[in-house]
């Protein structure tokens, strides 16, 4: 089974292309406004699954001190790129030491979801509990069961001037809530010689139920405080459905907080 790790290997000089639709400042300002409602007043962020940077780029331009893990060295290498100054290591969060006591943890892009195997929420929980001040708030996103079916289910494209993505979705429409989906993003891009040359990334992800994340939150010592489906501009509905949006993006804090 391939791992995260390898995935991003091969996905990482294409993965900011690939999103570059997304906006991750007005999304990151709707976390951040919410999580401030659940009490949030330190700035000490923990970006675990920070990637190429992308999520943690606008709460550092909002004054934020960041430190940011990833599993893949090259998705951190563009990461470091942008951000100098940033702390940045090479981290799987099922393994995650105690490297401080921060005011907000963030885990998204589905980085969640990447956990598939039976006690991987377990152990992921615990180690950025390790982290969370005890006032501090964990912000985490999970894709629905409708975006295994739709989104995960279709193929699609992406071309530039000197890029070539190509999103295949090997997930059947019938994807029940629990399941693996798969998909396949392969990137051709231009070289040096006016040749092309083929990047193939396979994507396995594990839908979590919401009992199931409660349960794993629950042996951490932490509680979801806030459980909001995400609409397509970023905005967080209190309704959280999982046939209704493509996300559910979660808040939990420590249980004698709740």
């Amino acid at each position: 089974m391939t791992s995260a790790g390898e995935t991003y290997e091969r996905l990482a000089p294409f993965y900011d292309e690939l999103t570059r639709e997304h906006d991750y400042d007005g999304w990151t300002w709707h976390l951040e406004h919410t999580a401030l409602t659940y009490g949030v007043r330190g700035h000490r962020l923990l970006d675990a699954a920070c990637g190429t940077g992308k999520s943690f780029m606008p709460f550092l331009e909002r004054g934020y001190t960041v430190t940011g893990c990833d599993i893949s060295p090259e998705m951190l290498a563009i990461a470091s790129a942008k951000a100098p100054g940033v702390e940045l290591f090479t981290a799987d969060v099922r393994e995650l030491e105690e490297v401080g006591e921060f005011d907000l943890i963030t885990c998204l892009d589905d980085a969640v979801n990447y956990l598939t195997g039976d006690v991987d929420l377990d152990l992921a929980f615990g180690s950025l509990a390790r982290n969370l001040a005890e006032d501090g708030v964990l912000v985490f996103d999970l894709n629905t069961v409708s975006t295994y079916r739709t989104t995960w289910a279709r193929d699609t494209t992406l071309e530039t001037l000197e890029l070539f993505l190509a999103w295949r979705g090997q997930t059947d429409d019938g994807f029940e809530p629990g399941g693996i989906a798969e998909l396949i993003v392969e990137a051709f891009s231009e070289t040096s010689l006016g040749m092309y040359e083929r990047v193939t990334s396979r994507h396995l992800q594990r839908h979590h139920e919401r009992p199931d994340v409660e349960r794993a939150l629950a042996g951490a010592g932490l509680a979801a405080v806030g459980v909001f489906g995400q609409l397509p501009d970023g905005s967080l509905d209190s309704l959280a459905d999982e046939d209704l949006h493509h996300k559910l993006v979660y808040f939990a804090q420590r249980r004698e907080r709740r």
